[in-house]
């Protein structure tokens, strides 16, 4: 029984492994997409400021 038990969780750490790795990828891409379009944005706060000055 313990090594049916001990061989299922080693089975479910290795799957868990596995698509942990892929997340990751994914989560990266994500946040170079992010990135992206934050450098794309106009800064508003610079055109703000000089707005006020004037």
């Amino acid at each position: 029984m313990r090594r049916k038990r001990m061989e299922s969780k080693i089975a479910q750490f290795s799957y868990d492994h596995q698509n942990f790795s892929s997340q990751i990828q994914k989560l990266r891409k994500s946040t170079g997409e992010l990135s992206k379009m934050l450098d794309n944005l106009p800064k508003k706060g610079k055109e703000e400021k000089e707005n006020k000055k004037k």
